[in-house]
């Protein structure tokens, strides 16, 4: 290879290289804009109208914040209730850009294994609002079906149909053994008693008179 045609691959390589570096996407979970700017934003933002299911559990959505750096958004209702807070934290090397965490708790009594299912979908539908409050765009259902939230790094918890699985199979078996437990409690209970009762047919020693 002529010095020449050799120049010019390391040319293609270093251009190749820097357009990879400049071109790299911003992380989903980062916005062009700071803090101060987000936080405005997301306290003020538009929930809109509540479905005829959420009309039906008396559902009420609020949004808060601590004056700076964390909004919380509230979801409430005759069975569940959801709190989902949102922690911004401007970049170190640029404070005009702001990093958001997602942390939300809460959940519903009648969720059971698939309590972690249920987390996921209420954070889901939050990331997806965030992401539409701040770009300006109306809110999808599609994308807060999990589209969104994809983009972004998880929080922990294991919202798989898979673990749902195998919690509900977990906790059909513990049901069966307390079953079992308590029937064999029961089966002891009435044997013991059987074994202190005197027969009929033989009555109890008398009771000596005074």
């Amino acid at each position: 290879m002529n010095a020449g045609l050799s120049a010019g691959v390391a040319l293609l390589v270093t251009a190749a290289g820097a357009a990879l570096v400049f071109n790299k996407p911003q992380p989903a979970d980062v916005f062009d804009m700071p803090v101060k700017t987000v936080y405005n934003k997301l306290t003020h933002v538009d929930f809109g109208p509540l479905g005829e299911a959420g009309k039906a559990l008396h559902t009420v959505r609020t949004a808060s914040g601590n004056g700076y750096n964390v909004v919380a958004w509230d979801q409430q209702g005759d069975f569940a209730a959801f709190s989902c807070k949102m922690h911004l934290t401007p970049l170190p090397d640029d404070a005009q850009k702001t990093k958001i965490a997602v942390d939300c708790e809460g959940g519903s009594a009648a969720a059971g294994a698939a309590e972690g299912m249920l987390h996921a979908l209420v954070r889901n539908d939050y990331i997806e609002r965030v992401d539409a409050t701040l770009k300006g765009r109306p809110y999808n259902k599609e994308l807060a079906q999990g589209a969104t939230a994809s983009r972004w790094p998880g929080d922990g918890v294991d919202g798989s149909i898979g673990t749902a699985v195998n919690k509900a199979i977990e906790m059909q078996a513990d049901t069966a053994k307390l079953q079992r437990e308590a029937t064999e409690s029961e089966i002891q209970s009435r044997a013991d008693h059987a074994a202190t009762t005197p027969d009929a047919a033989q009555p109890a020693e008398p009771v000596p008179a005074n």
